[in-house]
């Protein structure tokens, strides 16, 4: 992973993206592909500021993060709406600093979820470091026709 080229969420556009869009960037890049989801983010390359950024022409999509419909249940007086990080996927060879936090912070703006939950593969070598860093908590360890997943939770 040290020899992937750094693209600055900062420097690239965020747009709600069509069904086409994200399927064909998630089967391009995303080791499992598209699956259903019901809202859709990517990232699109503005400008770049020269020193330790690649440069890719304006308009390119580089990032793509999508997410469940609600899952809603009785919680006490409450009812609460908890949507599921479905995937995120960043073309190959480039790292999109701070673009999971970017497509993260979207959706929260545009959804307002009580929280959002996710997945991680145990094997895979972060292990979900990304998650921690945008400060979601691991709840639980689910295994599924032998691979370990982490499943993590974030509220707001």
């Amino acid at each position: 992973m040290d020899n992937l080229k750094n693209i600055f969420a900062r420097n690239c556009e965020l747009r709600r993206i069509d069904k086409p869009a994200a399927k064909a960037f998630l089967d391009a890049y995303h080791r499992l592909g598209d699956t259903t989801c019901r809202y859709r983010y990517g990232l699109y390359t503005r400008r770049t500021t020269g020193a330790g950024e690649a440069s890719l022409p304006a308009g390119t999509l580089v990032a793509v993060s999508t997410f469940s419909n609600a899952r809603r249940w009785r919680k006490g007086d409450d009812v609460v709406s908890s949507y599921e990080w479905i995937r995120y996927a960043s073309i190959d060879g480039f790292r999109v600093v701070g673009g999971m936090g970017k497509l993260l912070q979207a959706f929260v703006d545009d959804v307002r979820p009580d929280d959002v939950m996710s997945y991680a593969d145990a094997d895979w070598p972060d292990g979900g470091d990304a998650y921690r860093a945008l400060g979601f908590v691991e709840e639980t360890r689910v295994e599924r026709a032998g691979r370990v997943n982490i499943k993590y939770r974030k509220k707001f």
